[in-house]
């Protein structure tokens, strides 16, 4: 039996040269930190310069130069949801810059996480619009030039809208904002999917976790699966055809 007052069988009794190594650990894994911060920095301002002019240029060629089309009306639907994404990036640079650190409120927080996968499920539907469109154009031809219109067309983009913002709904719900466990000064933007600051009760572990589950289940199937066939499945009627 190990005496419980012999320090030396203590883990807290270290050697000089275990405590260096742990040392040299703890730097290396902060200075990678670091530098990842850095990239993500640098990737968030790259894609918030060129997504906000790239996209704002296309806005305004297809919605005001060019004359309306439906293929006008998905690439400026397209545009559209990716400008929105990257003119709010400055939230996600301020928060990275300043430590992981959210002082916009909680409001923000939720509108922010909730924009992102707006644009991502309104992004991936509409391209399986525009490919089931071609598909129809090419497979039934003469049906698409008597049904394909604007009108109709625009119909369609505001379903996908409402589809993709009732997809992302969820996370306006479970994100929050609560001071960080070992800096009350830090406010830390989070998934909350237990609607609770008790984070030891099996109740609310089970609780979370299934959440958590569902939302990634859900997110893999809808957001990537089912898109995934319909547009694989399309270019490969084209291709037959």
């Amino acid at each position: 039996m190990m005496d419980p007052y012999n320090f030396t069988n203590s883990p807290l009794n270290y050697s000089s040269s275990e405590y260096e190594d742990d040392y040299d650990d703890y730097d290396e894994d902060t200075d990678l930190r670091k530098s990842l911060n850095i990239m993500s920095l640098i990737v968030y301002s790259l894609a918030f310069v060129l997504g906000v002019v790239g996209n704002g240029i296309v806005i305004w060629v297809t919605g005001f130069k060019m004359k309306r089309t439906v293929n006008t009306v998905w690439f400026l639907n397209l545009a559209v949801a990716d400008f929105l994404f990257t003119a709010f990036l400055p939230l996600s640079v301020a928060y990275t810059a300043m430590g992981f650190h959210w002082p916009f409120g909680q409001f923000m927080c939720k509108f922010n996480s909730t924009l992102s996968f707006l644009n991502m499920f309104a992004s991936v539907y509409i391209l399986v619009v525009i490919s089931v469109d071609r598909c129809v154009s090419v497979v039934r031809p003469i049906w698409a030039q008597n049904h394909r219109n604007v009108s109709r067309a625009s119909v369609v983009s505001f379903g996908v809208w409402l589809f993709a913002l009732v997809l992302s709904s969820p996370y306006f719900v479970f994100k929050d904002t609560a001071p960080d466990h070992s800096n009350s000064n830090i406010i830390n933007c989070f998934n909350n999917f237990a609607f609770s600051d008790d984070y030891e009760t099996p109740e609310v572990v089970e609780l979370r976790i299934l959440r958590h589950r569902a939302m990634i289940i859900t997110r893999f199937i809808i957001g990537f699966v089912v898109p995934f066939v319909i547009i694989v499945s399309c270019y490969a009627v084209i291709i037959h055809q």
